[in-house]
């Protein structure tokens, strides 16, 4: 049982972690490895056999010792003295460490527990965090915690080979191991050794992740890598051919995910996931080989940090779009390590701020997606010292990035309040990872409103059950997938134009409007003078078929209005129903001449002009939330409450090309 079962066992709990000191000769300073200080100490048989060849070389991790996983024993006695005896002087580590020790104090008090490898986050924040504060504290309860958990989570009956699981679990087993090496016995050693190998390595060499191009890549690949890494003496064939392969695969993933320019497809919050996963990885390997073969050098990378600062909104929201859109602005842990890396301390704005706010301290075990490694990038980063006067906003206002999901984002202002304008432009193409008929679709902020927002998807459970049971699944992104039939997945339900007309030429469309799936809507332009800031994207991919040119311009003019052009071409033998939907959190009022915005006190409108061309049957319109009429009733569709969708329709004439202008002023 664990301690601290009433008042007195707490005050004597929280009185051991002020008082625990660590000796240094308790650690082998030279080489940065524990040794056993009661000398019974039983050591497994290591493998004897010669180490192999391969990108890396082997030695260096035959004689790494433990704890070699994102730091060393000497780096644990500095990363100690910095977050205890010299606190004052690292104050923004010292934060970061706060926040890793509420996580196990909050672990050892609620004791939370796991039944299947369908509970991996519990597994993660529990073993990391109590592994972490028994390295720091070398209070006992952390260490008792952690060997019962490691004891369960061996003994599961596999790490489930189908889902993600399969890369967290082997990664805090693999830490805890690599961490708490001297303070297991033989048997609990022996059983994560075997659990490792036979739940974690083996299962991995039997996928091909190469073809996976998103977070699936980073989190399996780097989980099962750590275990490599932590086992190595003991498994060196076996160990070695993980690592070589995960090189390949990841290397042949990570090139499409982050270049050019660092924009993450899946979206911001899978960002996080992801690109976590991806630095823990080549942290490691860094550290242990002094390279990682050239991943980190994949172009675009080291540019992701920047995506991750301007991907923030003005009101506590991100820029969302895809499956990862709609969240919280929750704390990301990865911008630390890239303001360290990048000596960019800019680059961690966002994150102080979370800091300052006690967002990394004041969290619940339930917020285990954003937090869940935070030791281990405390580990990660105790080398950088960051002074708190030099994490200051970026002074460029414009970010834009290029790859298989361009987006274009400008901000004014970094204050968080209502005298900040945040725009967000997505292009890109359906077909990919958790993708959205979203391209062309444009978030918009100002005066502490969200003018057009983008709407979460469904909750994964529930719907990827119903998609199942009708034939499909969430991930079928061809054309005629059944993720398409859900209206806040289709394009009518997001920021942008669709049209009604078709030529016969995409087939499989579920519904006239929906966007060819394979069509690549690309930035062409960015603007960026006289009072203008936007970006010109090209929709003539994903409108295929329904139109023969559509060219889309999203600005930002003189800070604060909002200006869209629509160049659209008919078809030569189709007129072509236009319909331009803006999603919004706001009430909305249709009047004559224009519709009317309206949140708290704040108001805007919205209005059209055509520029050239002569279309017909121009109305302005507001739309319901829930599926059209005219789509066939599907279980799966939730009502989408608290929103509006505002705008207007009309006809292009077979052949002409119209252009339109619509605003969204004060």
């Amino acid at each position: 049982m664990i301690g601290l079962k009433n008042k007195h066992l707490l005050i004597a709990f929280v009185f051991s972690l002020l008082n625990y000191n660590c000796a240094e000769d308790d650690f082998k300073g030279n080489e940065g490895t524990e040794t056993p200080d009661n000398g019974i100490f039983e050591e497994e048989p290591d493998d004897t056999s010669a180490d192999p060849q391969g990108t890396f070389d082997y030695s260096k991790l035959a004689n790494a010792g433990h704890p070699r996983l994102f730091i060393d024993s000497l780096g644990f006695v500095k990363l100690k003295e910095k977050v205890t005896t010299n606190k004052a002087n690292n104050e923004i580590l010292f934060k970061l460490h706060e926040g890793a020790l509420d996580r196990a104090n909050n672990v050892v008090l609620s004791n939370p527990g796991f039944e299947s490898a369908d509970d991996h986050q519990v597994i993660v924040d529990n073993l990391l965090s109590c592994s972490y504060a028994y390295k720091i504290t070398g209070n006992v309860d952390y260490l008792t915690k952690v060997k019962s958990d490691l004891e369960k989570a061996c003994n599961l009956p596999d790490w489930d080979p189908k889902g993600l699981s399969l890369g967290e679990i082997p990664l805090a087993v693999s830490v805890a191991y690599d961490w708490l090496y001297y303070d297991l016995s033989l048997n609990e050693r022996e059983l994560i050794h075997q659990a490792l190998v036979e739940k974690g390595i083996k299962p991995v060499l039997n996928k091909d992740m190469s073809t996976s191009i998103g977070n699936w890549n980073s989190v399996t690949l780097g989980g099962a890598t750590m275990a490599s890494l932590a086992l190595y003496e003991k498994e060196k064939k076996l160990s070695s051919e993980q690592i070589e392969q995960a090189y390949k695969q990841n290397k042949a993933a990570i090139t499409q995910i982050y270049s050019p320019d660092g924009n993450y497809a899946e979206g911001p919050n899978y960002w996080n996931y992801g690109t976590s996963w991806q630095v823990c990885l080549l942290s490691c390997l860094q550290d242990i080989f002094g390279h990682t073969g050239g991943l980190a050098e994949t172009e675009g990378f080291m540019k992701s940090g920047e995506f991750a600062l301007y991907f923030h909104g003005t009101m506590d929201t991100q820029f969302s779009y895809n499956d990862g859109g709609a969240f919280k602005d929750n704390p990301h842990i990865t911008p630390w390590w890239f303001a360290a890396k990048m000596k960019d301390p800019s680059l961690a704005f966002c994150e102080k701020r979370h800091l300052d706010k006690g967002n990394y301290s004041n969290t619940t075990l339930n917020d285990r997606d954003g937090l869940r490694l935070l030791p281990a990038f405390v580990a990660m980063i105790s080398d950088y010292d960051f002074d708190p006067q030099e994490i200051v906003p970026p002074t460029e206002e414009i970010w834009q990035g290029d790859g298989q999901m361009p987006v274009f984002m400008v901000r004014k202002g970094w204050n968080f309040d209502d005298t900040d304008v945040f725009l967000g432009v997505k292009g890109g193409f359906c077909n990919t990872s958790h993708a959205h008929m979203d391209m062309g679709s444009f978030i918009f902020e100002a005066e502490g409103v969200r003018w057009s927002d983008d709407i979460m998807r469904p909750s994964y459970g529930d719907w990827f059950a119903a998609l199942q049971a009708a034939g499909s699944r969430s991930g079928d992104w061809s054309q005629k997938g059944l993720r398409w039939d859900t209206f806040r997945i289709n394009n009518l339900c997001h920021s942008t134009i669709s049209a009604y007309s078709n030529d016969g030429s995409v087939k499989d469309k579920i519904h006239p409007t929906d966007y060819y799936v394979d069509g690549f809507a690309s930035m062409d332009r960015v603007i960026d003078a006289n009072g203008e800031q936007g970006v010109v994207v090209n929709m003539g991919g994903p409108m295929k078929g329904q139109v023969t040119s559509a060219i889309r311009t999203v600005k930002l003019v003189n800070g604060t209005d909002l200006v869209v052009e629509d160049e659209i071409t008919a078809l030569p033998g189709l007129d072509c129903k236009l319909e331009w939907r803006m999603l919004s959190i706001s009430q909305s009022t249709k009047e004559e001449n224009r519709i009317v915005l309206t949140k708290g006190e704040k108001s805007r409108y919205l209005t059209t002009e055509i520029e050239s061309g002569e279309p017909t049957g121009f109305k302005y319109m507001v739309w319901g939330t829930e599926r059209p009429s005219s789509w066939k009733p599907r279980t799966w569709d939730p009502l989408i409450e608290d929103r509006t969708i505002v705008g207007w329709t009309m006809t292009v004439p077979k052949g002409q090309t119209v252009k339109i202008v619509t605003k969204l002023i004060k």
